[in-house]
């Protein structure tokens, strides 16, 4: 997770995964990427949803053109903490709350 960025897809996907190599300006070399979306929760809330990009493969690195991408951009702590708990070392940086007195 030494470099985690959001890239947008140019078919409307936002992917979050650990950048691990740009070859030149053509490929991007993501690892364990995951599909953002926002939903409903149970209480009927949106929510993030984080769901990973390569479902049905053993593949952890995934290639894509840079051709592909409208931009990438750093990831909020929210979502580091939810890609922390599936596949980082589980630690996750509390939100500072403030004392009310």
């Amino acid at each position: 997770m030494a470099n985690l960025r959001i890239l947008k897809l140019t078919t409307g996907e936002e992917i979050v995964g650990d950048l691990v190599e740009v070859e030149g300006r053509e490929i991007y070399r993501i690892e364990n990427p995951c599909v953002l979306a926002i939903g409903m929760n149970q209480a009927g809330k949106a929510a993030l949803q984080m769901q990973p990009l390569l479902i049905f493969s053993d593949q952890k690195v995934v290639q894509i053109k840079h051709a592909h991408v409208i931009y990438e951009v750093s990831v909020a702590q929210e979502i580091k903490n939810k890609y922390n708990e599936i596949y980082g070392s589980g630690i996750v940086v509390p939100t500072q709350s403030k004392i009310i007195t």
